[in-house]
């Protein structure tokens, strides 16, 4: 018992938070009295904390695993689509280290273990030859869950700084375009419908990709 305390103690007091977390946003009704205009002008109201409240907000996000697109949108109707797409991919990105650094700090070691098959060595082995490439098309393709890919990284051979890298430069077309679509909510106009054209034509894009490539 001991020795699966000491192994594992991480990872149950990680869950232990996250569980805590929610439990206390659903006791307080966090959620049902949860309104956007109302928060956003809040958020306004405050100024440069404003900023740095929702900055902090978007880092510690994948750790109660909260969806990241409604945070976005929230961020370009209450920032702007520019600025919105700055603070976003701040946060964002940052977020996603924290979250790679925890995988690899809590379960690295237990995965390697677990890698025994030569095919799994050889994926593993790819991935830190190619991870900035790798992770970079990852985040450009809307499809694949953001935090999904944080964990699953930080389990990886990757180095760091490749992932990093690819994280803050490939999340910037989708932060700029969910929130030049948070920036459009409640009016519609040519803005809202550019917007959604853009977010269509980012999920379409890799299978258009896929077509030509393999014609």
């Amino acid at each position: 018992m001991k020795k699966f305390w000491k192994e594992w103690r991480g990872i149950i007091l990680f869950i232990a938070f996250v569980l805590t977390g929610v439990l206390i946003i659903y006791k307080l009704g966090i959620i049902d009295s949860f309104n956007v205009a109302e928060l956003s002008q809040v958020v306004r109201d405050m100024g440069i904390w404003g900023k740095i409240l929702y900055v902090i907000t978007y880092i510690l996000r994948p750790l109660v695993l909260f969806p990241a697109t409604p945070l976005t949108l929230f961020g370009g109707y209450t920032f702007g689509a520019v600025q919105g797409t700055i603070l976003d991919v701040i946060g964002a990105g940052t977020g996603a280290l924290l979250a790679f650094w925890i995988a690899r700090k809590l379960g690295k070691d237990k995965i390697e273990r677990l890698i025994q098959g030569k095919k799994l060595e050889k994926f593993d082995h790819k991935i830190g030859e190619n991870g900035f490439l790798v992770v970079l098309y990852l985040r450009l393709i809307p499809l694949f869950p953001f935090d999904s890919i944080n964990y699953s990284m930080g389990l990886s051979s990757i180095r760091m700084r490749d992932y990093a890298a690819a994280t803050y430069l490939g999340i910037i077309p989708g932060a700029f375009t969910l929130n030049f679509l948070g920036s459009s909510l409640g009016h519609l106009d040519w803005q809202f419908y550019t917007a959604i054209a853009l977010y269509a034509f980012m999920i379409i894009l890799p299978l258009i990709v896929k077509k030509i490539r393999n014609t």
